[in-house]
């Protein structure tokens, strides 16, 4: 019988916190070892116990910030990341993804799509996110992810242009093929979804939260 998966589990919600242990329990792979309400005493004891997986909120008490806890976390050697939260912009999640997590889940997900995540992180599967985001979860390049932040800036096309050396035409372009892939009609409803999505940030949705 193979080993079962152990995992540690790092959310300030008791009930919530309750819910995800007592449901993980139940499965005969999974094996919670852990649990924590604080991001500085969650590291302390993941980097103690090892566990092959963490599941982790983002916004918790302690000394990090999101960008500091993923870094941290993500470093604990052996350990997947799977990020468990309520925040579902865009340029959030693709920036969380872009620091090595495996997956990224929100807090609406059924324990037992948590489980089936944690089953597939440990098969080395990447890049996994909650399916109510896929709506919005286009694959975008790096070169529309700049683009879309300069947009949520309120930057104008010849800035862009300027910005990034190249022409007005290949930014208009670059906006159509935006447009196309997220299913909107305007530049205004561009501009508007990258801000709404968290582009207009200077830390891709990260810096200060």
């Amino acid at each position: 019988m193979p080993e079962s998966i152990r995992i540690v589990i790092i959310e300030d919600h008791q009930a919530t916190l309750d819910g995800l242990a007592m449901g993980l329990s139940q499965e005969s792979d999974i094996c919670v070892i852990g649990t924590s309400l604080d991001g500085d005493e969650g590291l302390k004891m993941t980097e103690e116990l090892s566990p092959d997986v963490v599941l982790l909120d983002l916004h918790l008490p302690g000394s990090n910030g999101p960008r500091s806890m993923v870094e941290k976390y993500s470093k604990i050697k052996g350990a997947k990341l799977v990020i468990f939260s309520a925040e579902s912009r865009m340029a959030f999640i693709q920036a969380v993804l872009a620091m090595g997590v495996h997956a990224y889940l929100l807090k609406s997900e059924r324990v037992s799509k948590v489980a089936d995540t944690i089953r597939r992180v440990m098969k080395n599967e990447s890049g996994i996110v909650s399916e109510q985001v896929k709506g919005n979860w286009k694959k975008l390049t790096r070169s529309e992810d700049e683009v879309l932040r300069m947009l949520a800036r309120g930057m104008k096309y010849q800035d862009i242009a300027d910005a990034r050396t190249t022409s007005i035409t290949t930014v208009r372009k670059q906006c159509e093929t935006l447009l196309l892939k997220i299913g909107l009609e305007t530049r205004e409803q561009l501009i508007a979804w990258a801000v709404e999505n968290g582009y207009g940030s200077l830390d891709m949705g990260l810096k200060g939260v």
